[in-house]
């Protein structure tokens, strides 16, 4: 019950996650809204990694680095994504990790699942569709890295699943990761898109507002350390396809957050979608009663 509330924060803190992001644009684009807040993440994690001697465990070093590579993909093809498709369109492929989850989990692990579970994993989706207001007119280039996007945040969930059992501390592998990913997307980024002006973050002023300073605060105390922190904890005893589906009510959160603090209006369509979400996620643990009683 516990991990449940826990992924339920996450989603929560990832739901007003998109708020802060929009705030950050205003200074930065994707690429550096990226890479900064998880330098910031980094920098705010280095006293405690250095009060728990953390790189000179090696085994931890090491896993903590590869996750990083899987987090780094998901966000890097989502935002190239965006350039050249919908935001619609970005969103509702970007959740299509809950079905590339169970699916590599069946095909890579032999893992498998009641036919119920796969039912509410579509239903779940088709919600998605809903609230995205979705219009799939075709398939372009952006969309396929979109489509990487979510087949890499697939590979995160079962990687953390594999490794988070025998972690001796959640919050140090996660303040690594993070630290990780900071490093990462610093070198990616800075080829890609060069040097970026960060003297806004300096003015103390823009604490006391929605700016690009007070967005990256958050994304890198809240939405890196805290519920990726919170994620990794739940799946040393949640199973990733799971974990996978309550992710999905991060976009009924996020549509609240945005009609709450940013005017967006949400259709009759949209409210089903927001319903479907909540109906599907709810009804998982009769999934998996169904599957403990059933043999298939």
């Amino acid at each position: 019950m516990l991990n449940l509330v826990f992924l339920l924060i996450t989603t929560l803190i990832w739901g007003f996650g998109f708020i802060a992001t929009k705030w950050t644009f205003q200074d930065f684009d994707g690429f550096w809204s990226h890479a900064l807040r998880f330098l910031f993440a980094g920098f705010f994690s280095l006293p405690f990694l250095l009060w728990r001697k953390s790189f000179f465990k090696k085994e931890l070093l090491k896993k903590s680095y590869f996750a990083s590579w899987w987090l780094f993909g998901a966000l890097f093809f989502q935002t190239i994504g965006l350039y050249e498709t919908t935001v619609a369109k970005s969103g509702f492929i970007t959740t299509m990790y809950a079905l590339f989850t169970p699916m590599f989990g069946m095909f890579f692990l032999k893992k498998r699942f009641h036919p119920s579970y796969w039912l509410l994993v579509l239903t779940s989706i088709m919600g998605v569709a809903l609230l995205c207001n979705l219009n799939f007119q075709e398939f372009n280039r952006g969309d396929f890295w979109t489509l990487l996007c979510a087949m890499a945040g697939a590979g995160h969930i079962l990687y953390v699943e594999k490794v988070a059992p025998n972690l001796e501390s959640a919050i140090e592998f996660n303040f690594l990761q993070s630290l990780f990913m900071g490093l990462n997307s610093l070198v990616v980024v800075y080829f890609i898109k060069g040097p970026t002006d960060i003297s806004v973050l300096f003015d103390a002023q823009n604490l006391y507002k929605p700016s690009a300073l007070t967005g990256l605060l958050y994304l890198s105390l809240l939405s890196s350390m805290v519920a990726f922190t919170l994620q990794i904890v739940s799946q040393k005893k949640m199973p990733s396809h799971i974990v996978s589906m309550i992710f999905l009510l991060e976009s009924p959160f996020a549509a609240f957050f945005g009609y709450q603090f940013l005017g967006e209006t949400l259709s009759g369509l949209n409210l089903m979608g927001c319903a479907l979400i909540l109906i599907s996620v709810g009804l998982i643990p009769l999934a998996e009663h169904w599957k403990n009683r059933s043999i298939i």
